[in-house]
């Protein structure tokens, strides 16, 4: 087998506790397998399962098809029902671990970071598989294989995390500074409409300063003006007071 994770072991059909209907489709299945004709094989092995939906061969082989068509998740749950039969062989346990490994690794392959649960689980099932058959190179080298892209995007994450990181950083210090400016500048427009309320102060004051210089001058000219229509006013009196000097006669 080679050391590439699109392997799908197919698993040959003993004859025996199987009708022969059952046996007839597996057969065939196989046969169109051979040919690459996955999906008449996947009609095939579907009527086999019809019979006997718990028969190991049936589930295991409809999964190496439907790998073969790229259909990942459902061949994953194919295999994963081929585990759950009775009475099977530690190879034909290992095989399974193997190929289900494969399948989550592309699904997990194709998700990106998202799909890191899915290596995961693929590493899972490779280990599984070693447990049973320990000098199985190529398992070996899937698990290493899916843990190397694990720790790549494991990287990825936590560069991708700190760029984030460093992001919202520069966002916070931003948002600092233009609430720094904005206050800044609430400041500066307080501080001129103080100024400019001082100057308007300063010149009313300047204008009732005017305005009171004004009226004390009126007032102290009304004065002077009652002062000397007094002083008319007495002058007149006391001459009206005076005697009147007849002339000398020469």
């Amino acid at each position: 087998m080679k050391r590439i994770l699109i392997t799908a072991i197919l698993l040959a059909v003993a004859t025996s506790g199987f009708s022969q209907a059952t046996r007839s489709q597996l057969r065939k299945g196989n046969r169109d397998y051979g040919k690459e004709k996955y999906d008449q094989a996947e009609v095939d092995y579907r009527r086999a399962l019809e019979a006997d939906s718990t028969d190991f061969r049936g589930q295991y082989n409809l999964g190496n098809t439907l790998y073969r068509q790229k259909q990942y998740a459902e061949a994953a749950h194919h295999y994963q029902q081929a585990l759950a039969g009775n009475d099977l062989t530690d190879h034909q346990k290992a095989r399974t671990w193997h190929n289900l490994g494969n399948s989550l690794f592309q699904q997990g392959r194709l998700n990106g970071e998202q799909g890191m649960q899915q290596l995961q689980q693929a590493a899972g099932a490779y280990q599984e598989s070693l447990k049973l058959e320990p000098k199985d190179e190529d398992t070996r080298y899937n698990l290493a294989l899916t843990q190397k892209l694990l720790q790549q995007l494991q990287q990825q994450s936590q560069q991708q995390q700190q760029g984030d990181s460093q992001q919202n950083q520069q966002q916070q210090g931003q948002q600092q500074q233009n609430q720094q400016e904005q206050q800044q500048g609430q400041e500066q427009q307080s501080q001129q409409a103080q100024q400019q309320e001082g100057q308007e102060q300063q010149a009313q004051q300047a204008k009732q300063s005017d305005k009171d210089l004004q009226d004390a001058e009126r007032m102290l000219e009304a004065v002077k003006n009652n002062e000397r229509q007094t002083l008319k006013e007495q002058t007149q009196k006391e001459q009206k007071r005076q005697p009147v000097r007849s002339g000398k006669d020469w």
